[in-house]
């Protein structure tokens, strides 16, 4: 009972603070937490992080498609600059200690509710957008394992 009034609780302050993703998915958490079936839970557990990922990723690649954004594959040779570089190492950097950060959330609760609790806090007050979990916890992770606590 205390999880399902936590999850209203989120839901209340993300529709406060005007975040709706989070608002939408504690009420599909919250729709689930009555299911009450290990299955449809362990599919969600299984497969939602993906099924996330994948349409991010879709948004991420439309702009090579639009024809008002018209990014030119054939002239990004000319785009290699130091912008380019650091941009790329950025990437890489961040899908590396995130994939640490899923591997460090699993099963540790005090983390997932800091990460969740950080992630309401700097949508809602600093104008932050809620795709920096997965990075934010990667850094949690890395802090913890400077601090030997990993």
């Amino acid at each position: 009972m205390i999880n399902k009034i936590v999850i209203i609780f989120l839901v209340i302050i993300s529709i406060l603070g005007k975040n709706k993703s989070m608002a939408y998915a504690g009420l599909i958490v919250l729709i689930l937490s009555f299911v009450e079936n290990h299955k449809v839970i362990q599919f969600t557990r299984n497969n939602f992080l993906d099924i996330g990922l994948v349409f991010l990723m879709v948004w991420m690649l439309v702009p090579l498609i639009d024809t008002k954004d018209k990014i030119d594959i054939l002239n990004m040779k000319n785009s290699f600059n130091v912008n380019a570089i650091v941009s790329f190492l950025s990437g890489l950097f961040v899908v590396i200690i995130a994939a640490k950060g899923t591997n460090y959330l699993n099963g540790n609760a005090p983390a997932l509710v800091g990460i969740i609790l950080g992630s309401i806090v700097g949508v809602t007050f600093f104008g932050g957008v809620p795709v920096g979990m997965l990075t934010g916890s990667g850094v949690a992770y890395l802090i913890m394992r400077l601090l030997g606590k990993v």
